[in-house]
């Protein structure tokens, strides 16, 4: 089993919950800009069975907002860079 663990905003900047791991995630929460909870405790993460799931999940497109203004895909939770660890 994997998880995935937050390492920071993509672009460099702080951000929420560095070294926290993904709780919850909702690519459809906030109107498609999604909605995620992360957590300290690795046992409380959300569970992948293997990397390649837990990639679809961090690339994950909502139904709701399925384009960027800039006409590219829409993956909110891209804008995090992540490891994916053994649970």
């Amino acid at each position: 089993m994997k998880v995935i663990k937050n390492e920071g905003l993509a672009d460099g900047r702080d951000g929420p919950a560095p070294g926290q791991y993904l709780k919850e995630y909702n690519p459809e929460g906030l109107g498609g800009m999604g909605a995620w909870t992360w957590t300290p405790n690795p046992a409380e993460a959300m569970k992948f069975e293997d990397a390649i799931e837990a990639f679809k999940c961090w690339t994950q497109v909502p139904r709701n907002r399925p384009k960027r203004p800039d006409g590219k895909p829409n993956k909110p939770l891209t804008a995090f860079t992540v490891t994916i660890e053994d649970a």
